[in-house]
């Protein structure tokens, strides 16, 4: 057979992949061979539920903000505040963890656009919300509040920079007297998810993100490519904030458990553990779908749990979309989605007893998938 004149070679690396791709932006570098990646278990759990489609594979990619969110403990350890800095310091670690995912994603989405991505599924097993936010903030200072001596020292050191910016004081805050620490907790606690509220409602570059974000995930759509994304596993922070404020619990907004990436044109997903939904599942009231987030990925051990999270339940739903997409291409993502709905999934209850989105069935899924 004779080489391909440069005009073809070119044609040929330029077509894009087939209908039914599963496209993965996720970090799949890991310096240990010996752990598997983030994005090589979320490939690992696609497979194991029956995609059959090409996969294609997106390392993702730092930028200047999110680059910055990532410094947000080295800044806290190493630098002294006013209450006026500390609160900017917040607040712009509200906007950059935000905005940085969604600049990083709609790249990807974007370049996958431009290739001639169609009648497939994105995945993103990523994103930031103000629950992350805020999970990510209070971890910094939780351990003040446990019974770890060495954390404890560590943890007060960053609360005493941070509590005059939130309306209290360290000395309040681990006071003897249960009520005085009680009330000073609260307090810390709700001005800390309020001050991320404000910043992520009034913040125009998070607005502007958000709407070019939203723009290409609607063009993806009218090539009937779904854009499937994780809910995240912050469902237990306003508990764990409860405990440290002896029972008391913070007030938060709607969108608080919204992941930005979960707009109302993509497919977003929780977790299911068992017969229930997983109590690490964002209470997003935008959830389409649930899903196993257990990834007992590793052949060698099948019962081995590999690691556990809405972002190894979602590669299982966007496989099956990217299977539905390529056996009826006439169909739009809501059509799709509704026939997954309809057809494919069934009822879970979650720990607290209410009947929440379906929840897809490994053993219906594969013999969607794996059937002509």
């Amino acid at each position: 057979m004779g080489l391909a004149s440069p005009a073809m070679a070119q044609t040929q690396m330029q077509a894009p992949p087939p209908a039914g791709t599963l496209y993965l932006s996720d970090f799949f570098e890991q310096p240990n061979p010996e752990v598997l990646s983030h994005g090589e278990t979320v490939a690992r759990s696609a497979a194991q539920w029956g995609h059959q489609g090409a996969v294609v594979r997106q390392e993702v990619r730092e930028n200047p903000l999110t680059k910055k969110a990532h410094r947000f403990g080295v800044y806290l350890d190493q630098r002294q505040f006013s209450p006026e800095e500390m609160k900017q310091l917040l607040a712009d670690y509200t906007t950059q963890c935000q905005v940085g995912q969604m600049q990083t994603a709609t790249a990807d989405l974007k370049a996958w656009l431009d290739q001639g991505a169609h009648h497939s599924a994105i995945n993103l097993s990523r994103g930031c919300g103000q629950a992350q936010v805020a999970e990510a903030i209070y971890q910094h200072v939780s351990p003040a509040f446990g019974f770890d001596p060495v954390a404890q020292i560590k943890s007060r050191q960053k609360l005493a920079k941070m509590a005059p910016a939130l309306g209290t004081s360290l000395e309040e805050l681990v006071s003897p007297d249960r009520q005085v620490a009680r009330e000073a907790r609260l307090k810390f606690q709700q001005n800390l998810v309020d001050l991320i509220d404000q910043t992520s409602r009034q913040s125009e570059l998070l607005a502007q993100t958000q709407a070019e974000y939203d723009a290409v995930v609607e063009s993806l759509a009218e090539q009937k490519v779904s854009v499937v994304v994780a809910a995240a596993n912050s469902g237990k922070v306003l508990d764990e904030m409860a405990r440290d404020a002896d029972g008391q619990r913070v007030q938060v907004s709607p969108n608080f458990w919204n992941n930005r990436l979960a707009s109302p044109k993509t497919v977003a997903v929780g977790g299911t553990s068992g017969a229930r939904v997983a109590d690490y599942t964002n209470y997003d009231s935008g959830i389409d779908f649930y899903a196993d987030g257990d990834a007992r990925v590793n052949p060698d051990h099948p019962d081995q749990l590999v690691n556990y999270g809405t972002s190894f339940a979602t590669p299982r739903v966007a496989s099956l979309l990217a299977g539905v997409h390529k056996k009826n291409p006439d169909w739009s993502n809501a059509q799709a989605q509704a026939f997954v709905r309809q057809n494919l999934s069934n009822q879970s209850l979650d720990w607290a007893g209410r009947t929440p989105a379906p929840n897809l069935s490994k053993e219906v899924a594969q013999e969607y998938l794996l059937s002509k």
